[in-house]
């Protein structure tokens, strides 16, 4: 089974959490090339990459929902704090953070994976995992996300 076919998979069969939890395993991926293309000096890969990783943010904020709460705030100011760090190593073409965020993705990875471990409705929004397909070089969402972040 190819990368992309496993993907589509967990997409189409996970609950919330675990989508979450695939959004932070794409950031990892995202900031490690970031990473390589900035100490490779090519520029065109470099912003593509940190446009990708500013895209999966954009989305993490957009799906934490209306209500005003301290779990909201606090993800906001740590996804606008990587951004930060993210311009920073692209302007400066200093890489010496990168491994920093990527070992606060894999935390958080890991625990939104635990909790959905823990859910016991698989295909909590199926019609968001339905229209959703996901590659390490793109994204296509032609269902309704209109469920996204809530549960």
């Amino acid at each position: 089974m190819s990368y992309k076919e496993d993907l589509a998979i967990k997409i189409a069969t996970g609950n919330s959490c675990e989508l979450v939890a695939l959004q932070y395993q794409a950031l990892i991926e995202n900031v490690q090339d970031l990473g390589k293309y900035i100490n490779k000096n090519d520029k065109e890969k470099t912003f593509a990459a940190s446009d990708k990783i500013r895209d999966i943010l954009s989305n993490l904020i957009a799906t934490l929902g209306d209500d005003n709460n301290d779990f909201k705030n606090a993800s906001i100011d740590l996804y606008l704090y990587i951004n930060r760090v993210v311009n920073n190593a692209v302007i400066k073409k200093d890489t010496s953070e990168i491994s920093g965020i990527i070992k606060i993705f894999e935390t958080l990875r890991d625990a939104w994976y635990s909790a959905g471990a823990n859910m016991s409705d698989k295909n909590e929004h199926k019609n968001l995992s339905k229209g959703i397909t996901y590659g390490k070089t793109d994204v296509n969402i032609s269902g309704s996300t209109s469920d996204l972040g809530r549960g």
